[in-house]
């Protein structure tokens, strides 16, 4: 037996397909295909054949119940020809059978049906946001038509800023006339001095020669006399001849980097944590990814290579030596600095240690960079001399496949150091080379951006809103976005500094905010939008370090 009855608005009202006489109708049974009252639900359609395995919904689901839902027919996007089995909650996305084997391994995986439901809850939970965002941008709309530009708070703010910028640099400059000024009266001092004390001793040298008679030897045809004391007079008047040095004053330029610039900046930068792993290593200071998908971690000490299982780390690896820097190539070979003037390789393929082609003698090594081209970018020191303050050279390297080098980057146009200490080294798709420059011993920094040519493009040094007096801007890596974006990790705050490709700032994020502490190095993963981040613990702790993986979004 099967009735239909549709249910349209403005028709008169439907009635029971069983006693055609009660409208209110409260039961459909989706196998018949009728409407039902509540007494016939029970005194006739119970009675049918098989009716106990029939599915009977309440009519408010008539509209939302679809029956038996067919997923066979989902196709995967990424690889033709397959279908998609499960669905990913940590990536929120359909998976055949080739993407949960290549890239979403470990991850957490459910049936497809599932998915359906997290998307549909989803999909609705959007929608009654969709109507509060836009009752919001409604709100924002009419209040930007309504107050005018110079009127704004913000506009207000961006100016006081510029305003507060433009008295800092005079500032700022005419203390640093008062510098020169005293720098000129010692140098000038100095030097004076110093071109006294060489011509007093020309002045006696030259009267010593003075009281030599010549005429006496030149009348004795004494030949190796006059040989030997007619050198010594002419020696004598060359030397005379020593200039006096100058000073000169080299002007320089007010560039874009030393007033600011003006960005549009996004806010809307979103970071969830999508697995946690435990280390046996008590800072993950250094952090690289493979080919493969396997990690290299460090805490300066020991050298592990692990592989992420699931929610495990498992340790393929170990190496007990000291590492300053590393990175791996795109041929899977890990190189490193133990501290001398040559880089150690790790074969990807063998697992072998050995020095590699890329030696700056007498140089040490303080950063490394392996860029998408395979170029190596490194960060040098001389071995001798302090950090602090700086003496020696302070330079980045930039060579080829073969250990030559490309171009050095150590002075600016006026032949003023533009390094003080190396620590971490990144680039970005259009070129320009982003650094972490250590400036003291207090790990106090700042974020160096170089174009091809050698220009500063800009200095970042924090933020006021994070950063200041008690809280100083302390940058320890640094790491390119999928995006061509740039973010920094500073010590000791859980705070990311994300910024455009040319080191102005997006955007501060509060990582603490979703439950990681700690944060220090960086990686990016194969899978767009994900990132590794290494963590160290408190100082004396008996803890060991945590690695997450997280999506970031936004930037």
């Amino acid at each position: 037996m099967a009735f239909s009855q549709s249910l349209k608005r403005g028709q008169a009202p439907a009635t029971c397909n069983f006693c055609e006489e009660e409208t209110k109708i409260k039961w459909k049974c989706t196998n018949c295909d009728v409407l039902m009252c509540a007494k016939c639900k029970d005194k006739i359609h119970a009675k049918l054949k098989n009716s106990i395995n029939h599915n009977v919904i309440d009519i408010k689901e008539v509209g939302i119940y679809q029956g038996e839902l067919d997923f066979s027919d989902l196709k995967c996007e990424k690889h033709s020809g397959q279908s998609c089995v499960m669905f990913c909650a940590s990536c929120d996305t359909l998976v055949c059978a080739l993407c949960i084997g290549n890239t979403h391994n470990g991850h957490v995986l459910v049936e497809t049906s599932r998915g359906f439901d997290i998307r549909k809850d989803k999909f609705q939970s959007d929608q009654k946001k969709i109507k509060i965002k836009i009752g919001y941008l409604m709100e924002r709309k009419n209040e930007m038509t309504t107050v005018k530009m110079k009127d704004s708070a913000k506009y207000k703010d961006v100016i006081k800023r510029i305003e507060a910028q433009n008295v800092e640099i005079k500032n700022a400059a005419d203390r640093y006339t008062e510098q020169l000024k005293s720098e000129l009266n010692k140098k000038w001092s100095d030097l004076q001095s110093e071109e006294i004390d060489k011509l007093e001793k020309v002045i006696v040298n030259l009267q010593g020669l003075d009281s030599t008679n010549v005429e006496d030897i030149v009348l004795s045809n004494d030949v190796e006399k006059l040989f030997i004391d007619s050198s010594k007079l002419s020696s004598a008047l060359n030397i005379a001849e020593t200039k006096i040095g100058s000073i000169s004053f080299l002007p320089g330029q007010i560039s874009p980097y030393n007033v600011g610039s003006l960005q549009v900046v996004s806010n809307a930068v979103n970071v969830r944590i999508v697995k946690q792993f435990q280390t046996d290593i008590s800072r993950v200071l250094f952090l690289s990814l493979c080919p493969d998908n396997s990690l290299w971690i460090s805490d300066q000490n020991v050298l592990q290579k692990v592989k992420p299982v699931e929610h495990k780390l498992t340790v393929e690896a170990t190496f007990n030596i000291a590492v300053y820097c590393m990175d791996v190539t795109p041929s899977g070979d890990l190189l490193l600095s133990s501290g001398g003037s040559v880089l150690k390789q790790i074969s990807g393929k063998t697992g072998e240690l050995t020095d590699s082609i890329y030696n700056e003698h007498p140089l040490l090594y303080t950063a490394v960079h392996v860029t998408k081209g395979g170029k190596v970018i490194v960060g040098v020191k001389s071995a001798a001399g302090k950090k602090w303050p700086v003496t020696g050279r302070r330079a980045i390297i930039v060579m080829n496949q073969k250990g030559e080098h490309e171009t050095i980057y150590e002075h600016d146009k006026n032949n003023i150091r533009i390094f003080t200490h190396l620590e971490s080294i990144t680039s970005t798709n259009n070129g320009n080379i982003c650094v972490v420059d250590k400036l003291s011993e207090d790990f106090r920094g700042r974020i160096v951006v170089l174009n091809r040519d050698g220009d500063i493009l800009h200095i970042y040094t924090g933020h006021h809103e994070v950063n200041n007096e008690n809280n100083p801007f302390k940058p320890v890596n640094i790491v390119t976005t999928p995006s061509d974006n740039i973010i920094v990790t500073q010590l000791n705050i859980y705070i990311l500094h994300i910024l455009n490709n040319c080191g102005h700032l997006i955007k501060h994020y509060n990582i603490g905010d979703i439950g990681l502490s700690s944060p220090y190095s960086l990686c990016f993963t194969k899978t767009a939008g994900q990132l590794y981040i290494g963590c160290t613990t408190g100082v004396g702790s008996s803890e060991k370090a945590k690695l997450y993986e997280v999506h970031i979004s936004g930037c």
